[in-house]
């Protein structure tokens, strides 16, 4: 549990509490969509000279490198603010005529004239643009032109976050490190090398045809590498835990699967981000002391409220709380330190606790060195550091949760665990090894790999003994079987006899 030695002192971090217990950095406004387009352009970087998830290291030491990421601004502005081209398009105009209009109004640094040559009618553009536009990630999210991103169809697709002004420098608010953190526990996972093969061959394919026609909407003196956003990598301060092994063992079982690799990106981010909270959640336990392992009790809706729905809420607020926790744990913890005691006892006490708070937590507050007794300014670092964790990490647990589909919201009703249909397609491509699983044997491997709670042998093990009666659980499971055999994914060939199917298991 030695922490790593943080690499560099990040700009704009005033106390390092958040960085230390789970890394640099957890965001809230950074969801697993674009934590994933994060990743890909990290390893797309890297894996261009030769070092895709296969980083040098020294022992005891953080990996210290930069990765550079394509700005793309010419393709970005074709398909994210270009207002008029649908309008256009939908005009009495005369071809040549739709593409003078076009050309005229578009605003843009770069020519696009050379448009008219590569798709004939302009019909074919506007049809084009429309493709990307609807296929876009996350086209509901209303931001700004310059952080709205193209589906990873190939590498002509992947370019980094900017700010209102694309030519200057990043500022972090949708790329917030946690892609560089997945990077980084994939490359210390020890199976990063299968891994790097299988994202080439699945998913990063320049031959993709619609990379190709990304490519082909740019100018031919366009130099991807022109331009680039250089970063260094963000810092994660445990060299191995057994979080990345089990991570890395669902994305290689889910880019073996006999699916194109446009259709497994969806369930690689729902069950990423899932693996990243139990982490999170994994990492709060052991710095508050607490006793067991994180679990997620799912309710399977019913048609009226259920004792469960109740167990559900209460999970969810007490691992909502955990990181909480964890912050003031690891800041009272300083108390323990000699240091501590060898502070108080000092001539000018006050003036030690500072300069020892300062330099273990690298302390620098926005309004000046805090005052008082020891007393004060202690409590003065914890409310400081509490209040910046409630602004942003203390809230990924619950957006998360909701965007990978595994936690539900109702007004007036509450917030508690239930998966949609797309997590539990996810959780059985990677959970059922075979072309079927005995359903109770399901059961267990959701419990063992995810932590997640269905069935009364799994709320024992979770709890020490069941929350509530055994009926409630036994229920629960028949809703998730009824759920199952609706979504095709399961089969009853007897009264006690239920098999999970996962139908992408075939060898490619």
């Amino acid at each position: 549990m030695t922490r790593l030695d943080t690499p560099t002192h990040y700009k704009g971090i005033k106390v390092w509490v958040d960085e230390a217990i789970w890394g640099h950095r957890f965001y809230n406004d950074q969801t697993p969509w674009l934590v994933f387009l994060e990743f890909l352009s990290v390893f797309r970087s890297r894996d261009q000279v030769q070092h895709g998830l296969a980083e040098v290291r020294n022992e005891g030491a953080h990996e210290q490198f930069t990765y550079d990421t394509p700005r793309l601004i010419p393709l970005r502005e074709l398909i994210f603010s270009n207002p008029h081209i649908q309008h256009i398009d939908a005009s009495e105009k005369l071809d040549g005529e739709k593409w003078d209009a076009w050309l005229k109004q578009f605003e843009s640094d770069q020519s696009f004239a050379f448009l008219r040559d590569r798709c004939g009618e302009f019909s074919e553009l506007a049809r084009i643009v429309e493709l990307f536009q609807n296929t876009a990630v996350e086209p509901h999210r209303q931001r700004r032109w310059t952080s709205r991103f193209l589906f990873p169809y190939g590498p002509y697709c992947l370019y980094a976050d900017l700010p209102n002004n694309p030519n200057s420098s990043p500022d972090r608010r949708f790329f917030a490190r946690g892609g560089e953190l997945l990077y980084l526990m994939l490359s210390r996972s020890g199976q990063g090398t299968e891994i790097a093969k299988l994202i080439g061959e699945k998913i990063l394919r320049s031959d993709n045809s619609w990379n190709r026609v990304a490519k082909a909407l740019l100018p031919d003196d366009h130099r991807i590498d022109a331009n680039s956003v250089t970063g260094g990598i963000g810092y994660l301060p445990f060299a191995q835990r057994d979080e990345y092994k089990e991570l890395a063992k669902t994305w290689r079982q889910l880019l073996s699967l006999d699916l194109p690799g446009n259709a497994v990106i969806d369930p690689l981010v729902r069950l990423s981000a899932l693996h990243m909270l139990i982490y999170m959640l994994r990492r709060s336990i052991e710095e508050t002391g607490d006793q067991g392992e994180p679990r997620f009790v799912l309710e399977i809706p019913a048609p009226k409220k259920t004792t469960l729905f109740e167990i559900s809420a209460e999970n969810l607020r007490a691992n909502r709380m955990l990181t909480n926790r964890a912050v003031r744990a690891y800041i009272d913890s300083a108390k323990n330190a000699p240091d501590w005691e060898e502070a108080l006892q000092k001539r000018a006490p006050a003036d030690a606790v500072r300069e020892y708070l300062t330099e273990r937590f690298q302390w620098d507050p926005e309004d000046g060195p805090a005052s008082g007794d020891p007393e004060t300014i202690f409590n003065a670092l914890r409310s400081y550091a509490e209040k910046r964790h409630s602004q942003h990490v203390s809230k990924v647990h619950l957006e998360w949760m909701r965007q990978i589909g595994l936690a539900v919201s109702r007004r007036g009703v509450g917030t508690w665990y239930a998966p949609n249909d797309s997590l539990i397609k996810a959780l059985v491509m990677c959970t059922v090894d075979g072309e079927r699983e005995e359903y109770h044997r399901f059961l267990a491997k959701l419990y063992d790999r995810f932590r997640i709670v269905i069935a009364a042998p799994e709320a024992e093990k979770a709890y020490g003994q069941l929350p509530t009666d055994q009926y409630a659980f036994s229920q629960n499971a028949q809703r998730l079987e009824q759920r199952l055999r609706t979504l095709g994914l399961l089969r009853r060939l007897s009264d006690d006899c239920a098999y999970v199917e996962n139908p992408f298991r075939r060898p490619l």
